[in-house]
């Protein structure tokens, strides 16, 4: 309790909740991963909210598999995933503006999957 209690503060000094992924590792080679933030109702369904923290936790689960599980193509899957996040976050038309971007949430979204697609050796497909 206290780990996510400090998790949910540093989120602070990475920008914001919709900035932190999570990782609940439990006993027993369980793994669970979230978004540090909580619900969001006023804003449900005005596509503002940022798919970083959701994208992240779910990559970070895929590296946990292949290193915990020995799932190559997890690994893969994760190093994907991690080089198209890079890719829309170093441009403002493909980030949320909660982050100086000029897009919405499918938008950014939308950029991760379409920078996934093109990998010619996609693992993924």
């Amino acid at each position: 309790m206290f780990g996510d209690i400090l998790s949910d503060e540093a989120a602070g000094l990475v920008g914001g909740l919709g900035m932190a992924p999570g990782l609940c590792i439990g006993e027993g080679n369980i793994a669970m991963a979230q978004a540090a933030h909580g619900s969001a109702p006023d804003i449900a369904g005005k596509g503002i909210v940022n798919p970083y923290a959701m994208i992240e936790s779910t990559r970070m689960l895929l590296e946990w598999l292949g290193h915990n599980r020995g799932i190559a193509e997890a690994l893969a899957a994760a190093s994907l995933m991690a080089q198209a996040t890079i890719a829309a976050l170093s441009r403002p038309e493909t980030r949320t503006s909660d982050i100086r971007g000029a897009t919405d949430t499918e938008g950014m979204t939308s950029a991760i999957v379409a920078a996934i697609e093109k990998e010619p050796e996609n693992v993924l497909a």
